[in-house]
C-alpha cells in the first residue's frame, strides 16, 4: 500500500509544481464554491427549473450522497496529502471526495434531464474541473477523487434504475406516510452516525421539505411549473442564504428546528411566490371570486 502512496503524493508534487498564479486564484475562488449552501443553491435552482417532482427527487439523492460521504470520511478516517501541498485549509478527512461526489451528483442529474448537446457538454466540463481542482489544490489523493466521482455516479445509476419502481409504490402510499417514512430514516441517521453542526442542519431542513411536500398533497398550492425565470430563481435561493445569516450563531440549538421552516420554502412556500411573480393577474382574480 505504501507504493501506492508514495505514488500519490509524487504525481500531487509534480502537479503543484505546475502551478501558476494565475491558476491558484482561479481554484482558490472555486474552492469557495464547495459549501453546503451552494450545494443547495443549486439544488433549489434545479427544482424551479425541472418542476416539483423531479426537484423533490434531486433533493432526495442529494441529501444520501451526502449523509453517505459524511459517514464514509467518519468511518475511514484517511488523512489528506501532505500540509505542504495545500492551497486551502480544509477541516475533514480526505476520503472520499465530497466536492467530486456533490458536483457529479447534482450536474449529472442536470446532464441527465437536458436534451441540448451543448448544455451537457457544459456541465460535464464543470465536474471535471471541480474534480481536477481538488487535486491541484492538494488537498486531495487521486483515489479520492476518482471514489468521490464513481459514489455520484453509483447514485445516478441506483436512481434511474430504480425510480420507476419507487413510484409505482409511492402512488399506492398516502402522502402522509411518506412523510413518516423519510422521518424514521432521518431519525435513523440523526441517532446513528456523528453528526456535525452541518449535517444536523441538513436533517432538519429534510424534515421541512418532507413536511411541505407532504402538506401539498394534502391542501394543494398554486405553482408555476412553467415559465420560471432566473429571476425568480435567484430571489428564491436570495430568500435561503439571507434566512440562514439572520439566524443565531450555530452555537445554540435552536437554529437547528428553525432549518425545518427554511425547508418549507422550495417545497411549500416558493411555489406560491413563484405563482404570485408570474401570474400576478391571475392570483388577484382567483382571490375576487
Amino acid at each position: 500500500m505504501e507504493p501506492f502512496f508514495d505514488q500519490q503524493v509524487l504525481f500531487l508534487e509534480t502537479l503543484s509544481s505546475h502551478r501558476s498564479a494565475l491558476g491558484n486564484l482561479f481554484f482558490i475562488s472555486l474552492s469557495y464554491l464547495d459549501n453546503f449552501w451552494v450545494y443547495l443553491g443549486f439544488v433549489l435552482a434545479g427544482w424551479l427549473r425541472m418542476g416539483k417532482l423531479r426537484g423533490l427527487h434531486l433533493f432526495v439523492l442529494f441529501f444520501l450522497n451526502y449523509v453517505a460521504i459524511f459517514s464514509l470520511k467518519v468511518f475511514f478516517e484517511v488523512a489528506r496529502p501532505p500540509e505542504s501541498l495545500w492551497l486551502i485549509h480544509p477541516h475533514t478527512w480526505g476520503f472520499p471526495s465530497g466536492a467530486s461526489s456533490h458536483t457529479t451528483l447534482i450536474l449529472g442529474y442536470f446532464i441527465s434531464q437536458s436534451e441540448r448537446f451543448l448544455t451537457r457538454f457544459f456541465f460535464a466540463f464543470i465536474i471535471f474541473i471541480v474534480v481536477f481542482s481538488r487535486l491541484y489544490l492538494g488537498v486531495h489523493f487521486p483515489l479520492d477523487v476518482l471514489c468521490g466521482f464513481a459514489i455520484g455516479i453509483i447514485f445516478l445509476v441506483i436512481y434511474f434504475e430504480s425510480i420507476e419502481s419507487i413510484l409505482t409504490i409511492s402512488r399506492k402510499i398516502p402522502p402522509f406516510a411518506d412523510f413518516l417514512v423519510g422521518g424514521v430514516l432521518i431519525c435513523l441517521f440523526y441517532f446513528n452516525l456523528p453528526r456535525t453542526y452541518e449535517i444536523q442542519e441538513l436533517y432538519f431542513l429534510t424534515v421541512g421539505v418532507l413536511f411541505g411536500t407532504c402538506l401539498r398533497n394534502y391542501y394543494p398550492f398554486p405553482f408555476a411549473e412553467k415559465g420560471i425565470t432566473a429571476v425568480i430563481v435567484v430571489f428564491l435561493i436570495g430568500v435561503i442564504f439571507l434566512s440562514y445569516f439572520l439566524l443565531p450563531p450555530i452555537k445554540y440549538p435552536i437554529i437547528y428546528p428553525l432549518m425545518a421552516f427554511i425547508g418549507l420554502i422550495p417545497s411549500l412556500i416558493a411555489p406560491a411566490i413563484a405563482n404570485f411573480l408570474l401570474y400576478p393577474k391571475n392570483t388577484i382574480h382567483d382571490d375576487q371570486e
